[in-house]
């Protein structure tokens, strides 16, 4: 018969939580409550109602850690301080970045940070039943070039133009791997589930549990954080995250002309607004206008035919060639309008 697990002291516990945070995810679901209550700013950070229990917890600090290099480490500082079933500690991280998150840094990759924060832990059956943390993040964004001065942060208002300044900065692969994790953050966003931000890219969105509901805020918050309109058609169109991110990439790296959006982001743009105009008359009377804008468009970017009537003055062109010309150069009466 198999002995019972010993129950853990309270310091067994705190050293645990730092072997979790140091990689050890497999001891997350032993030591963390399944009711878990994490309390963390706001700054930054996912939704605390997603961390509740060790594999959400150990999502969360996996996502954290992949940004940073294997050897990457939290240490004890000062500490724990232990009372009654409360534990409080100061500790120091240390690491090197190797990329991602923050999406608005600007330190090339291999930069070395150190930062310093504060845990609380309360226990309750022998596992760690709620979490408080207090940490210095704005030394962390400064170390990683996030933070500047007023005038600076005022010309990084906008995370598009934000994100094509990097992606010009950085070689593909690195900028290719900076979109698959707009992706996957945008998508844990939308899904609001932590563990996405952790995921490979080659998964389907269906399997990720990103619905038709979802893929409409996806679309959106990539929009938003990208400066490219997507649709919740575009989305699905493209079936993993890093099929998404590949057209992302194609979409902020190809431009006509030096144009800041390229032809096919200004059509998806057009798709979208077209799709929100109602039947109202003042819509109405714009439906007209584009139709016969884009009609004349169309006749532009169409070539014309190799036909009888090329290269022949008017005179000498018959009436069944120059009706036949007619044809196609006109729409049917079916679809006017």
């Amino acid at each position: 018969m198999t002995a019972p697990a010993a129950t853990l002291t309270h310091r067994e516990l705190w050293d645990a939580w730092s072997r979790l945070w140091n990689g050890d995810f497999a001891i997350a679901d032993t030591i963390l409550s399944r009711t878990m209550r994490v309390n963390i700013p706001q700054h930054g950070m996912p939704d605390p109602k997603t961390l509740h229990d060790g594999p959400s917890v150990a999502s969360w600090i996996a996502a954290f850690r992949s940004s940073f290099d294997e050897d990457a480490r939290i240490t004890g500082e000062l500490g724990p301080f232990i009372v009654d079933d409360y534990a409080i500690g100061r500790w120091v991280f240390e690491g090197t970045w190797q990329g991602g998150r923050p999406a608005a840094a600007t330190a090339p990759a291999g930069t070395r940070v150190t930062f310093r924060g504060v845990d609380i832990l309360r226990f309750e059956d022998g596992r760690i039943a709620e979490y408080w943390l207090s940490d210095d993040q704005l030394d962390l964004y400064a170390q990683l070039g996030v933070l500047g001065d007023t005038a600076t942060a005022s010309q990084r208002a906008d995370p598009a133009a934000e994100l094509r300044e990097r992606l010009a900065e950085l070689p593909e692969d690195a900028g290719r791997k900076l979109l698959l994790q707009q992706v996957l953050d945008a998508a844990a966003d939308a899904t609001e589930s932590a563990e996405l931000r952790t995921a490979s890219g080659e998964e389907s969105f269906l399997t990720l549990g990103v619905n038709s509901l979802a893929a409409v805020a996806l679309g959106e918050l990539l929009s938003e954080r990208t400066g490219v309109p997507l649709t919740p058609t575009t989305v699905f169109d493209q079936p993993t995250p890093r099929a998404l991110a590949d057209h992302l990439w194609t979409r902020l790296t190809t431009t006509a002309d030096g144009a800041s959006v390229s032809l096919a982001a200004a059509l998806e743009r057009l798709e979208a607004a077209a799709a929100d105009l109602t039947g109202d008359d003042s819509d109405e009377s714009l439906r007209a206008e584009l139709v016969t804008r884009l009609g004349a468009l169309l006749d532009r970017l169409t070539p014309a035919p190799e036909s009888a009537t090329a290269g022949k003055p008017i005179e000498a062109t018959s009436a069944e060639e120059l009706l036949a010309y007619l044809d196609t150069r006109l729409r049917p009466l079916d679809d006017a309008g």
